[in-house]
């Protein structure tokens, strides 16, 4: 039996335990905080002399919506209703109606009422030119196909309202757009758009200052946790929950916690394989979503806890678990995400030695699960299926299954965690940072405020006295605070000009160096120079034997022996993953050979003395010269890259271990013949 990978199982299992969860489908993208926003944001969104939003109304609305859109109480709601006529102020109009419409799609399951009472308001909203109005209706609809497995209609309708987003002045309208567009990208699987919009709407909360700032914040936070659990970047998804929980313990915003619970437990595992502790994360998750009412997340809860105990070979605790995971999606009558807990307890079956039924259950719920998973969500599921297989001993099925897993993992290599994450998450992290010292700002003021209002209801002659003693401490303080704030931003603003351009975990340049120094800053290249790519071979079988821990000591060590044959005019870069990038300086066809079997024998001629011992690593390369231009400047750099890589895959077909290089006759294998030392 084929060795398993124990971050594919923690994938397959943890996220097709919870995997719509971290999908943004339709059943996770509406959110209550939406609808919470005040409607002061938007008072003056119009320059017309008439009022476009009723302050009673709104503030009515605000008290009765729930959590997903829907009224926590329908009676209250349906009386809110009631009030509003065709006279009412559009804005006010809009979003009353336009919640009618996400009650219908949503909690009633009516859509073609909902498209009618969509595509009424939208047409009531045209007519009146008001960009705030227009923009929510079309969101409104939008809303209702996202959430009926529709997207693309859902697509359609944002598209249409793109151009208007100038002219949007309520920010909570903003807002909406901006998340909504971002979770329309996602379902494409096109990560990146999703994560510019999201950063958007990140920028926009500083635009506001009022009760429901915190809620927003965590909001956009927990589903950019999400997100980077979603693409695979464990460290940062831990990191975000953490600190959006404890915010969210702070501000008193305990209602959405269940869902952070999860997707940071979901996490943790993958990073650190699943445990009796995370076992009773997920279990908390579960108990505190049935306190609130979220049966979605009291679902997910008691699948991952059944998937952890799965991993650790825990059937009976898993079947339990999962068994009660079953109860909850048959109670909500969620159908879709049941089928990730059907896929699982047909993987028991397997396990118990039951092949025939537990594979027929599997091949069914992933029937199901493909309907509405990402396709690397459905990559990973694909492991499991060869792996029942293989228990089985069904190895012509097995192996047709991992010919169509390798075809779509090839596929989505290049388009998610490497070239999607390192540059957003830089951004996000920024914002973030000045988004912090912003609030820190606004409760000095808010203190400030209430201070001096505790001290005008005190006697006369006391509040004297006292207001001078508070005026010299505030004075004092505000400097003080100033002169932190400033401190701080200074560092914030060293460091994340370091984390642009340095790797994190080698302390290499990173892949924004290219542009920084290429076509930023102009950097003058004369005469002839060599550009290596290289990558680890097989480095996802370190990962699998040794661990990530011990897969991070060999990316350090490989930059460490790369830097030390290369001079300081050298540039050497961390370029994604396991691939390195050498820029050497002075480099004619004859040295590029010469230099091919330094980085060979330097790299790999020794094995790597890791916390598992010492292990044998080697590389495959493919190197060429590049001249300048004119400009001097590198000439047809994202060509010589190509050039670079398909030399790279030569080495990889060729058998590994040795770097191919042109020369002026074509190109030349350069090999390590010396055998690895310890």
């Amino acid at each position: 039996m084929r060795q398993k990978n124990i971050s594919t199982w923690l994938l397959a299992c943890a996220l097709l335990a919870s995997a719509a969860s971290l999908s943004f489908d339709a059943a996770a993208s509406f959110e209550p905080e939406l609808a919470e926003m005040a409607t002061a944001e938007g008072a003056d969104s119009n320059a017309d002399s008439q009022p476009q939003q009723d302050a009673s109304i709104e503030a009515e609305l605000e008290g009765v919506l729930g959590i997903g859109f829907v009224p926590r109480d329908p009676t209250a709601f349906a009386n809110i209703l009631a009030k509003v006529t065709n006279h009412t102020p559009i804005e006010t109009y809009v979003r009353a109606n336009g919640y009618q419409v996400l009650t219908l799609a949503i909690a009633e399951q009516n859509l073609p009422a909902a498209i009618a009472l969509g595509e009424e308001i939208i047409a009531r909203a045209l007519a009146t030119e008001n960009a705030n109005a227009i923009t929510e209706a079309h969101i409104f609809l939008a809303e209702a196909y996202l959430q009926n497995d529709r997207p693309e209609d859902a697509q359609s309708l944002i598209t249409d309202i793109e151009p208007l987003t100038g002219g949007i002045t309520n920010p909570r309208v903003q807002y909406h757009s901006k998340h909504l567009m971002a979770r329309i990208f996602i379902r494409f699987e096109e990560f990146a758009r999703a994560l510019e919009y999201m950063l958007e709407a990140h920028s926009i909360i500083s635009n506001t200052n009022d009760a429901n700032t915190q809620r927003r914040r965590q909001f956009l936070n927990f589903h950019i946790t999400r997100l980077q659990a979603n693409l695979g970047n464990y460290s940062a998804a831990i990191e975000t929950a953490n600190a959006t929980i404890e915010e969210s313990l702070r501000y008193g915003l305990t209602e959405r916690l269940p869902d952070i619970y999860l997707v940071r437990a979901y996490a943790q595992q993958y990073e650190q394989g699943p445990s009796a502790e995370l076992v009773r994360e997920f279990l908390r998750a579960a108990e505190e979503a049935a306190i609130v009412g979220n049966g979605r997340v009291e679902m997910l809860g008691y699948n991952n806890a059944g998937a952890a105990e799965l991993l650790m070979g825990n059937l009976e605790a898993a079947s339990t678990y999962l068994e009660q995971g079953i109860a909850v999606a048959t109670r909500i009558n969620n159908v879709r995400e049941r089928s990730v807990t059907e896929f699982n307890l047909g993987y028991v079956k397997v396990m118990q030695g039951n092949y025939e039924q537990g594979i027929a259950e599997m091949l069914a719920a992933a029937d199901v699960f493909k309907t509405f998973a990402l396709r690397r969500e459905v990559s990973i599921l694909l492991s499991h299926i060869a792996d029942a297989y293989e228990m089985a001993g069904m190895y012509q099925e097995q192996a047709a299954v991992l010919k169509e897993q390798n075809e779509m993992q090839t596929a989505l290599f290049q388009t998610e965690r490497d070239k999607v994450i390192s540059e957003l998450q830089v951004r996000y992290e920024a914002d973030e940072k000045s988004l912090q010292i912003q609030l820190l700002e606004q409760e000095a003021l808010l203190q400030t405020q209430q201070l001096q209002g505790q001290q005008r209801n005190q006697q006369y002659a006391i509040a004297i006295g006292v207001l001078l003693l508070v005026i010299i401490l505030l004075t004092t303080y505000a400097y003080r605070k100033s002169r932190k704030i400033n401190q701080l931003l200074s560092r914030v603003n060293h460091e994340l000009n370091e984390q642009s351009l340095r790797d994190p975990l080698t302390s290499l340049f990173n892949r924004r160096v290219v542009q920084k120094h290429f076509l930023d800053e102009r950097r003058n290249y004369k005469g002839t120079h060599g550009l290596f790519l290289i990558d680890v071979d097989y480095f996802k079988n370190v990962n699998d034997t040794y661990g990530h821990d011990v897969g991070d000591e060999v990316l350090i060590e490989v930059s460490k022996r790369l830097v030390a044959i290369t001079r300081e005019s050298d540039m050497v870069i961390r370029w994604g993953g396991e691939e390195f990038l050498l820029l050497i300086e002075n480099v004619d066809h004859d040295g590029l050979a010469s230099f091919a079997s330094k980085i060979l024998q330097s790299v790999c001629a020794k094995h790597y003395h890791t916390s598992k011992g010492a292990i044998p690593v080697t590389i495959s390369g493919g190197g060429l010269t590049v001249e300048a231009c004119k400009t001097n400047i590198i000439d047809n750099w994202d060509e010589k890259l190509k050039q670079a890589d398909k030399l790279l895959y030569q080495s990889k077909d060729n058998g590994r271990n040795q770097i191919h290089v042109t020369t002026e006759d074509g190109s030349a294998a350069i090999i390590l013949e010396n055998s690895l030392r310890s």
